[in-house]
């Protein structure tokens, strides 16, 4: 019994030390990717290494794009290809994202495109999106500490958009709490990275407005509605709005990732004032990502440092 117990402990040390390893490589150069166990940075595959990949089993599939597994030298990848060429601008729109953005912690990794055809390669997260938070942290008995750090994963996504290289982006497609989710993936160190950035648009100093037809719903902002009771829309006349429609929709997400638990329903106090300051609708009177990430950073260290939550889970 303690042999078994020992083993799975040095098992648990190795594949954490392997994730530690792989984190703190340096970010490859622009056209270059790395993945699982390489050493070094390897250029963007291109079209003559993507027509001879075998396609697997479907992983999703929405308006814009499929998503099957795939294989590069014994690597698991995703194999994105086009699923309506009426949505071809929105495909090349997300491609031309990951091209530009670079290798970072925040967005999926390119490993190649082929234009041709319609189709790039992404690195594979088999956990699938954040839909499967919560049958994740069951599965892993994942407590308080590690559904904030899902919080504290998706301001900072946010953050980073808000202050690209790209410019000010905004998360257009995320009209839904659940549509929301479907744009993130969950690693295998339990973090969040986007996958889908095919509705990324700047939105620049005269705003922006997501897609051509009336948005409805309480999960979206108030800016994002039809402001004109008893007309018909029309894209023309609909007011343009900022960032600032992101920031509204984090207590959502961030309530989503705690849970219901009743230690997640105590801990919701400390974020209180926070979210509320979120929901302002006035879009000026609502914090940045920076200051939220701030927030939930000085949260997470105070609430969760040994002398406070060490003390709590003694009781």
């Amino acid at each position: 019994m303690v042999l078994c117990w020992k083993l799975q402990f040095l098992v648990i040390c190795s594949l954490i030390l392997f994730e530690l390893c792989i984190c703190s490589k340096e970010a490859c150069d622009s056209g270059f990717f790395r993945i699982g166990d390489m050493k070094e940075c390897h250029p963007w595959i291109t079209c003559s290494d993507i027509k001879d990949m075998a396609v697997g089993d479907l992983l999703g599939f929405g308006a814009v794009k499929q998503i099957y597994l795939s294989s590069w030298r014994d690597q698991a990848v995703a194999y994105v290809y086009i699923n309506n060429r009426d949505y071809l601008e929105d495909f090349k729109a997300g491609l031309e994202f990951l091209k530009g953005i670079g290798a970072n912690r925040f967005i999926v990794q390119l490993i190649g495109y082929c234009e041709e055809a319609h189709v790039y390669i992404t690195e594979y997260h088999p956990l699938g999106n954040a839909k499967n938070v919560h049958n994740v942290f069951s599965e892993k008995n994942i407590g308080l500490k590690e559904r904030f750090h899902l919080c504290i994963d998706y301001v900072s996504i946010l953050e980073f958009l808000h202050n690209s290289p790209l410019g000010t982006v905004v998360m257009c497609d995320s009209n839904s709490l659940n549509k929301t989710l479907e744009q993130y993936l969950i690693t295998s160190s339990l973090s969040l990275i986007l996958n889908d950035v095919d509705a990324l648009p700047q939105a620049g100093h005269e705003g922006i407005i997501c897609g051509h037809r009336e948005i409805r719903g309480d999960f979206v902002a108030p800016e994002q509605k039809w402001p004109y009771d008893g007309e018909e829309f029309t894209e023309d006349r609909m007011p343009r709005y900022s960032e600032k429609v992101d920031i509204w929709k984090i207590p959502a997400v961030c309530n989503h990732f705690l849970g219901k638990s009743e230690e997640a329903r105590m801990f919701r106090y400390h974020v209180f004032s926070t979210h509320k300051q979120c929901r302002e609708k006035r879009p000026q009177a609502r914090p940045s990502a920076r200051e939220v990430l701030q927030l939930y950073e000085d949260l997470l260290e105070g609430y969760f440092s040994e002398s406070i939550y060490g003390a709590k889970e003694e009781l």
